[in-house]
């Protein structure tokens, strides 16, 4: 029978916040790039180009199917091969960004498709530039219809960036493993860290609520969305 001892891991427990700080950090940092990314990916994959749909199209597809720890590696492990030499923060946040931007496409393209076209044409016979169309009359409401699932991805992002131990950064699953590797505590250190990401999506999908009730509070009222 194993014996449950969480006092073990508490001397370790004040490196915890400095990495719970990490986590946090690179989810947004990569929320906020894979977001403009996406929004301009989807916009291409509907242009009436076929080279701006292909490369969107293209690069979709490949993110998409390639999973996380394997672009991670490319760009810690394999771009170096090439004199291409990034720091660990720097590849995990590029690793993270590119992988989450091919979801974020997807969610922001499934809103533009929910876009009626007339509205775009009624817009532009109005005398209004592409780019005011879409800044006042076509991402509103793209926002709108993609707010549940980019709120979704938000919360994939944090999960994924709990392989980011891999390019040495000092995260919440890092501390776990050093942890564990010196307490030979795994399973505490393990409970812990489960609620430290149980708290974290937590705080994130209260945020999305928050945020969604005033955004779209405003626009049954008249206001900017």
């Amino acid at each position: 029978m194993y014996d449950f001892y969480l006092p073990d891991v508490y001397p370790y427990l004040h490196k915890l916040p400095a990495a719970l700080w990490v986590t946090i950090e690179i989810s947004i940092l990569a929320t906020l790039l894979s977001s403009i990314m996406g929004v301009f990916l989807a916009i291409m994959r509907r242009s009436d180009s076929k080279v701006l749909r292909g490369v969107s199209t293209t690069y979709v597809e490949v993110i998409r199917n390639m999973p996380l720890v394997v672009l991670l590696y490319l760009i810690f492990l394999g771009l170096p091969a090439f004199g291409i030499v990034f720091s660990g923060y720097v590849s995990g946040l590029i690793a993270l960004t590119l992988n989450s931007a091919a979801f974020m496409t997807e969610i922001f393209r499934a809103g533009l498709i929910a876009v009626p076209s007339g509205q775009f044409e009624a817009a532009q016979s109005q005398g209004m530039s592409r780019v005011t169309v879409y800044r006042y009359v076509i991402l509103p409401q793209v926002l709108r219809t993609s707010y549940a699932p980019y709120g979704n991805q938000v919360i994939g992002v944090v999960m994924g960036s709990s392989i980011m131990m891999i390019a040495t950064i000092e995260e919440v699953t890092a501390w776990m493993y050093n942890t564990g590797a010196v307490t030979y505590r795994y399973f505490e250190v393990f409970v812990v860290a489960g609620i430290v990401y149980l708290i974290v999506c937590q705080m994130a999908n209260v945020a999305r609520i928050m945020i969604g009730k005033a955004l779209f509070k405003s626009a049954a009222a008249g206001g900017k969305w």
